[in-house]
């Protein structure tokens, strides 16, 4: 029984009983609703920061520091959308438990992002 419990034990620590899922349509609001995103583009390798206001508009400073305005929502069944003027793309996205967050798209991460509180940058 020791063992057991001792194995139990040293695997939470490890994070292996981590069980990573979406995050709920709620939560998403409440973590992002007039709070700013410091975001990394997985795929592109670019860096961007989103502030994200409670009537649904959105200013991204994207990696060449142009502010671009949008619009963004999050669907009931917990996907978030952003629009910024092409089209609109929605995602599921992930608390990783360490302050990091990742978008997922087609079940890979597209985007790894960290939440400031409030506007810092003005945007």
């Amino acid at each position: 029984m020791k063992l057991i419990a001792s194995s139990i034990l040293a695997l939470s620590f490890s994070g292996a009983l981590l069980s990573v899922g979406p995050m709920s349509a709620d939560a998403i609001k409440s973590l992002l609703t007039n709070n700013t995103i410091n975001c990394k583009n997985l795929q592109k390798n670019h860096v961007s920061s989103v502030y994200f206001r409670d009537d649904g508009t959105a200013t991204r400073l994207n990696h060449e520091g142009e502010k671009i305005p949008g619009h963004w929502h999050v669907t009931d069944n917990g996907q978030h959308c952003v629009d910024w003027g092409e089209h609109e793309r929605c995602n599921s996205v992930v608390d990783l438990g360490t302050g990091t967050y990742q978008k997922i798209e087609e079940d890979k991460p597209r985007a790894e992002f960290t939440v400031s509180e409030g506007n810092p940058m003005s945007l």
